[in-house]
């Protein structure tokens, strides 16, 4: 296939920074949402259904979002997916039951499964591989910034122009980034044609299972994931309870955390890695990331707990970017976007894991131990999978290897 070469790098910044503007708005909807259900009498519950509702799809219907990221040209994908996304959102400023607001963060997640996964596997068709690193570095930024921004403004928006604002600016992102693959210079023709083959839908989860290298990256992201949501939880009531720090204190010590992503990618950007080197990062930084968390757990002042909430943030920044360009380096072209699908799937269930698991750790355990329960799994996780993934890496991996994968027609034991 050829590569879509021509000013490849201002297609990355371009995109990089039209996604980051519809995480900006999805994130004034969501807060906007939660805020608005809880003013109506909305409780806990309530609460996590809304953020549940729009992860669900990332997780059960990942194979099927990923046939399509492969099957049709991100060019023609996107634009219809946010196209129906931003009709969706622009439905959210009614505010009717529970359940109908649940039902379409559902389905606005739906597209949330597909056009990311479209916009991830076409990069390796932009730019060379060995700069993917770089690219997805450049991305976090712009995301981390979105993130950012998002819970910064929506506050100040609902209180001067209501919960509709947001929610109107939310949809009108979605037509923005829609937009905008009219402009770049993208490729035309989809990564796998032909007819479907018995199967193939399934086939992103079977190399996630068989490649070494992209198993033992998504089981540490799984794990990753749920040991991070057992901090979410637990630093709320560390901070305010353990530390006797107040509200604002723990808002400091979100926006630290995420003001270290922005600086270390930004940072990691200029960086050249390449496929080689990039394993052996990867296990660091999520050393890194352990050895973090747990000085965030020892921490008995404000002195030690923001630097180490910096240093598990600057992990995060480097695990996050190479993490993605290393499974993207190892997947095949043709089956790429499924692949990326079922990582984001499997992934995606630790996250949703890790509310529960969370939930019930904190409420048994005291919170301090709870986050160094947390920063002990993340290294060793990272240990025991530094053999696989060093080992695995230096022996190398074909392109077409996944295409010799058997394929089966039912869906296998993980989520996807």
């Amino acid at each position: 296939m050829s590569k879509a070469k021509p000013h490849g790098w201002n297609t990355v910044r371009v995109i990089a920074v039209a996604r980051a503007v519809s995480i900006f708005g999805d994130e004034l909807a969501v807060f906007a949402l939660l805020l608005r259900e809880k003013h109506d009498g909305g409780g806990a519950l309530s609460i996590a259904a809304i953020l549940a509702a729009g992860q669900l799809p990332l997780i059960f219907l990942s194979p099927w979002a990923g046939m399509l990221a492969d099957r049709i040209p991100v060019r023609r994908l996107a634009p219809i997916v946010n196209i129906i996304q931003a009709g969706f959102a622009a439905l959210l400023v009614i505010n009717g039951p529970l359940f109908v607001s649940l039902i379409l963060v559902c389905l606005i997640g739906v597209g949330g499964a597909i056009a990311p996964a479209a916009w991830n596997a076409t990069l390796p068709e932009i730019i060379d591989k060995e700069e993917m690193p770089r690219a997805m570095s450049l991305w976090q930024a712009f995301y981390a910034l979105a993130g950012m921004a998002g819970p910064a403004c929506v506050g100040i928006m609902i209180s001067k122009l209501g919960y509709v604002t947001p929610m109107v600016a939310d949809a009108l992102t979605f037509v923005a980034l829609a937009i905008v693959p009219f402009f770049l210079t993208l490729p035309f023709h989809a990564r796998e044609s032909g007819p479907r083959k018995r199967g193939d839908v399934w086939v992103g989860m079977q190399i996630v299972r068989k490649e070494p290298v992209i198993r033992a990256l998504t089981i540490l992201g799984f794990t990753l994931n749920v040991s991070f949501g057992m901090v979410n939880i637990a630093e709320l009531f560390f901070t305010l309870d353990d530390l006797h720090s107040t509200t604002f204190v723990y808002g400091l010590v979100a926006s630290f955390f995420s003001g270290s992503i922005v600086i270390a990618s930004v940072v990691n950007q200029r960086r050249r890695i390449t496929e080689g080197k990039l394993p052996r990062n990867i296990i660091v930084s999520a050393i890194v990331v352990g050895i973090g968390v747990i000085f965030n757990g020892l921490s008995w002042n404000l002195w030690v707990l923001f630097p180490s909430v910096m240093l598990a943030g600057a992990g995060v920044a480097v695990l996050n970017a190479y993490y993605m360009a290393l499974i993207l380096q190892r997947s095949p072209e043709s089956s790429r976007g499924r692949i990326l699908s079922a990582v984001t799937g499997v992934t995606t269930a630790g996250q949703l894991s890790s509310l529960a698991i969370g939930g019930v750790v904190v409420s048994l355990i005291d919170p301090r131990f709870a986050i160094l329960i947390s920063g002990v799994a993340c290294l060793l996780t990272a240990v025991a999978l530094s053999s696989s993934l060093m080992g695995a890496s230096t022996k190398g991996y074909s392109p077409d290897s996944g295409s010799l994968l058997p394929v089966i027609d039912f869906p296998v034991v993980e989520p996807e």
